[in-house]
């Protein structure tokens, strides 16, 4: 299958130097905990214009609406806040595709390259994703339509690889993910929620610990007689008139951290997933492998 990823082709003098086979499940978690660990400072590059920026956001939309007078306009205010963290968060994700891409390969690339490559191919991956939700939130209006809901979120969740790596329309993307789901439905959806859980319970025992540490420092002040929503909110989701802007602050900047560490995992999982289902279904590790030869063969000096 011919590459139409420019920047594949300029770094094709480039060997793969990790091993590209068949995986279980296993197989992917082990390997994706490695790239993480192996490419850290890539992926932490990345994560941290996020933190930035939602750090950023965070402050100004609280304060904005603190300062609110009237319901339309907090309800204005979180609209547009919610929609710009949402479209930055697709930005930031989609620079952690491609770097994940590229890793696996064994490729050389930086946090700038990735976010680059994303920011090239931001509004044809928006296509796509407005696709793939037009037609999942669809079909979960309707009880009969939930199961196919569920059906075509798994069929189409590689749908930002081949747009990335691929150099994929965004129309085709959700079909070349299709192609590749194609008889592996199952195994896909399996292997995907395990990967999510995995993230999610990490996500869960870091954020939960981070929080009861937190109220443990600042005291139960004004928690006396809580039910268990507003304990809870307190913990997760203090606002600065529970626990003061200082403590705000210092809660939202831990709170975005831990997010942003844990952000790369399931990303990896699923590039992984990715290039399994490409091995299994296209042969892609003989592509490569075949590939690698030729540019071999040509950087040997010719004789004369």
């Amino acid at each position: 299958m011919n590459e139409h990823n420019n920047l594949a082709h300029s770094e094709s003098d480039e060997t793969v130097s990790t091993p590209l086979q068949q995986m279980s499940l296993v197989d992917i978690l082990d390997g994706m905990f490695n790239l993480y660990r192996s490419h850290f400072r890539l992926f932490l590059g990345i994560v941290v214009i996020y933190l930035v920026f939602g750090f950023v956001l965070n402050l100004i939309s609280v304060s904005v609406i603190m300062g609110a007078t009237s319901v339309p306009n907090v309800m204005i205010i979180t609209v547009l806040t919610t929609m710009a963290s949402v479209l930055f968060a697709y930005w930031i994700g989609w620079g952690l595709v491609y770097a994940s891409t590229q890793v696996y390969l064994g490729r050389d690339i930086t946090s700038q390259a990735s976010l680059k490559q994303a920011s090239g191919n931001y509004f044809r991956l928006l296509g796509s994703t407005f696709l793939y939700y037009l037609v999942v939130v669809c079909l979960s209006i309707t009880i009969i339509g939930i199961p196919f809901a569920i059906y075509f979120a798994f069929r189409w969740a590689f749908f930002a690889f081949p747009v990335l790596y691929e150099g994929t329309t965004a129309r085709n993307a959700l079909r070349r993910s299709t192609e590749l789901v194609k008889g592996t439905w199952w195994r896909v959806c399996g292997i995907m929620i395990a990967i999510s859980l995995i993230a999610f319970m990490i996500m869960f025992i870091l954020q939960t610990s981070y929080g009861m540490i937190f109220s443990a420092f600042i005291g139960n002040t004004g928690a006396e007689g809580a039910n268990l929503y507003q304990t809870l909110l307190r913990l997760f989701a203090p606002s600065p008139n529970d626990v003061g802007w200082g403590f705000y602050i210092i809660h939202t900047l831990g709170s975005l951290i831990i997010a942003g560490f844990i952000m790369p995992i399931g990303t990896i999982g699923y590039a992984l997933l990715y290039f399994d289902l490409r091995i299994r279904k296209e042969a892609f590790d003989i592509e490569r492998m075949a590939a690698d030869v030729e540019t071999n063969r040509e950087a040997l000096p010719s004789e004369e």
